[in-house]
């Protein structure tokens, strides 16, 4: 379900880079993690159990069920993991990794413009530097 939101440096491996991003290692460990957990629920639904035999509920309903599951457990886990509130790009390419695993974090990647806010960058100071106020 909710698998890589994406990370790695991209300095340091093309393929990963490609596959994940270029965002937080830990990330993408959370991801797995995440991703992981709600596929063992879901197939946990999925399966009949018990005499006689019974599903606990539908694909459909146990997919819905994980994927709203991830989409609320992977910003919380993440901002655990990295000690930080997590950039608008970290958190919707996590949530779109949970609806379309692996390429809803691509899709955010490409579609979200790369800027200050988006990426958590620090803001642009203006100006020469400190401001000062004028004392009357």
């Amino acid at each position: 379900m909710g698998l890589p939101s994406g990370t790695a440096r991209a300095d340091d491996n093309p393929l990963w880079a490609f596959l994940f991003g270029r965002q937080d290692l830990r990330l993408t460990a959370t991801g797995i993690a995440i991703g992981g957990a709600t596929t063992g629920a879901s197939y946990a639904l999925v399966h009949k159990h018990g005499v006689p035999a019974v599903r606990t509920a539908s694909p459909f309903i146990a997919l819905a069920v994980t994927t709203y599951g991830c989409a609320v457990v992977y910003p919380i886990a993440a901002t655990i993991v990295l000690q930080r509130a997590l950039t608008p790009r970290e958190a919707y390419s996590g949530l779109a990794d949970c609806v379309i695993p692996f390429i809803g974090g691509w899709i955010v990647d490409a579609t979200l413009p790369h800027t200050a806010w988006n990426d958590g960058l620090p803001a642009r100071q203006h100006g020469r530097g400190h401001h000062h106020r004028q004392q009357m």
